[in-house]
């Protein structure tokens, strides 16, 4: 700013300065009266040196000719006389103001508790609000002070409450948009730019009702006025990609956010699972492998674990197979059919604990007794048996 307009604005306030407000600038004071620029009185007559200068045309520095202030507000009774106001009230209006102060330092009317008729009242606009008591709109935004400050919750001060780039009186006026909120549908854009730039509505969020608020179609590419390009589903997973970015927490480029051999679109809208975890109960299984198992994706308990199997004497050992050929030996109170003939002479096999080559009513030799091979037992007897009557018939 240039060295002479700041010294034209520094005089300028310097003019204006009223350190007692007395209604007499500081300048006028020192200069022209020659009264204290630091008393409002400063004969101490009982009239401030303002209302003797420019109401009853007294000296102010001579006490003795202060015309009576029954009220002490610092205005003769004459001079309350001449303004209607009530010489026995300091007040007349009980607008917060001194008759004196409304007269001499603001302008205002001492006997009108609101002078601008805007719905505040003097007092109140210079003290609480710090507007101007002698203009209804302080701002310029086509809205009352009142209506700003007991409405609408503006700054009857700020022609944009919100900084949007629009005023407040036309946002109410004409556009129904909350003049306290820069985006009065949350929708990400702001209501100038939804007005101006976009063309979108400011106070529905979803100018098309496609599903996609305004803000994140223009951040994905899409139209905000066309309905049909809401349900773009980039990666076939049967979700949107508004969905998925924001409201599953998946990745719309990604059919398999987890990856775990279920599509986020069957995770979320056939099996309840969760797109973005493998193995959604923490069981240890993969919710592919739940799913295709049978068992479901959000129990841990489910599959639950197995029985164990129940023993009979008829189980194979762990391990051993059991081979479908293999010929049971016969029951322990089957007698055997001695007239069988044998093939060749058994012997006994000491490392198996049975007969060798012992065939006995259609039993092979090392025939089993119920899985035990060589088993001993009445079959090993009856073997024995045959084998000494043989012999003694020869």
């Amino acid at each position: 700013m240039p060295t002479l307009l700041i010294l034209a604005l520094l005089s300028a306030h310097a003019a204006d300065l009223d350190s007692d407000s007395d209604g007499l600038s500081d300048a006028d004071e020192s200069g022209l009266y020659l009264s204290d620029p630091a008393d409002p009185d400063s004969d101490d007559g009982g009239i401030s040196d303002g209302a003797e200068v420019r109401i009853d045309g007294t000296d102010p520095l001579v006490g003795a000719d202060d015309l009576p202030d029954s009220d002490g507000d610092g205005l003769s009774d004459d001079a309350e006389a001449t303004w209607l106001t009530d010489p026995a009230d300091p007040d007349s209006d009980s607008d917060g103001l001194s008759d004196s102060e409304e007269i001499l330092l603001w302008g205002t009317v001492p006997s009108d508790v609101d002078t601008d008729n805007d719905g505040l009242g003097d007092g109140e606009e210079i003290h609480d609000w710090g507007t101007d008591p002698l203009d209804p709109d302080c701002d310029g935004d086509g809205i009352d002070d009142s209506d700003e400050v007991d409405y609408h919750g503006t700054d009857p001060l700020d022609a944009d409450t919100d900084d949007d780039g629009i005023p407040d009186g036309e946002e109410l006026n004409r556009w129904g948009t909350d003049p306290t909120l820069a985006d009065s549908d949350d929708d990400g854009l702001t209501d100038d730019v939804e007005l101006f730039k976009w063309l979108t509505d400011p106070v529905d969020s979803d100018s098309d009702d496609g599903g996609v608020i305004d803000g994140q179609e223009i951040i994905d590419g899409t139209d905000p006025l066309d309905v049909s390009d809401d349900y773009a589903d980039l990666d076939g997973d049967g979700l949107t990609d508004w969905d998925e970015a924001n409201v599953y927490g998946t990745d719309p480029a990604d059919p398999d956010s987890d990856g775990d051999g279920l599509s986020d679109g069957a995770e979320i809208l056939i099996h309840g699972s969760d797109p973005t975890s493998a193995d959604s109960d923490g069981d240890g299984l993969s919710d592919a492998d739940e799913v295709a198992g049978g068992s479901d994706p959000r129990d841990p308990l489910d599959p639950a674990e197995p029985d164990e199997a129940t023993d009979t004497d008829e189980t194979t050992a762990p391990g051993e197979t059991t081979d479908p050929d293999e010929t049971v030996g016969p029951d322990e109170n089957e007698e055997p059919d001695e007239s069988e003939a044998l093939d060749g002479e058994p012997t006994w096999d000491t490392f198996s604990g049975g007969w060798d080559g012992c065939s006995v009513a259609g039993h092979p030799a090392g025939a089993t007794k119920r899985g035990r091979p060589g088993g001993v037992g009445l079959l090993a007897a009856l073997c024995a048996v045959v084998v000494l009557r043989r012999r003694g018939d020869a």
